[in-house]
């Protein structure tokens, strides 16, 4: 028997899938952390990143703290299914900055990301705030927890593993971003192979969709 072969699903189980997925369909973003896992396992995850800049403060990013790592990180959210990208860009502003943010242009870069979470393509809005943030904004020096913000005018040294890549990315905002069309940024990161399980993750509910 191959290795193809082997790990084909057998009747009942392809039985089980379909029986779940009626089970799950029009749920929007309420899946619990296996099937996120299943999710991540066979396709890729679409993705908005917010990249909320001001003239004199720099970029606005949040602090990440999860069992993939800890850092600095592009506030960003999976676009669920069926879901419009003005939702998913509503949706994750008042998750990350607890505010509405104005989209300011068309889509600046397209990133994708191979990492120890699977696969994920992100469109990049340069966008601003919409009023004060409802999330705790450090200055220098201050000790950040998970979801603290922070402006920076120059990227900073400690970026979320996955997020490396946005390095590229604002260096090229900041010279101006020649050529046509959103440039696409590749990192691969991390140390997992297929036969290794991830860590837990999940897609909460947040925001109903219309």
């Amino acid at each position: 028997m191959t290795e193809r072969q082997d790990k084909a699903l057998t009747a009942a189980e392809v039985t089980m899938l379909e029986g779940l997925l009626a089970k799950v369909s029009g749920s929007g973003g309420d899946l619990p952390w296996p099937l996120f896992r299943f999710v991540t396992e066979v396709a890729a995850t679409s993705n908005i990143d917010l990249l909320v800049r001001d003239a004199d403060a720099g970029v606005l990013l949040a602090w990440r703290d999860d069992p993939f790592g800890t850092g600095w990180h592009v506030p960003g959210s999976i676009i669920r299914h069926r879901e419009e990208i003005g939702h998913r860009i509503a949706a994750c502003a008042r998750e990350e900055f607890g505010c509405d943010v104005a989209v300011t242009g068309g889509v600046v870069a397209v990133v994708q990301i191979f990492d120890d979470r699977g696969h994920s393509v992100s469109l990049c809005y340069p966008a601003r705030l919409c009023g004060e943030p409802g999330r705790r904004v450090l200055a220098a020096g201050e000790v950040p927890r998970a979801g603290d913000l922070r402006w920076f005018a120059t990227c900073p040294d400690h970026l979320y593993p996955s997020h490396g890549v946005y390095r590229e990315v604002l260096a090229a905002l900041a010279g101006g971003m020649p050529g046509e069309g959103a440039p696409l940024f590749t990192q691969h990161v991390g140390r997992r192979d297929a036969a290794s399980a991830s860590p837990k993750g999940w897609i909460d509910p947040d925001v109903a969709l219309a």
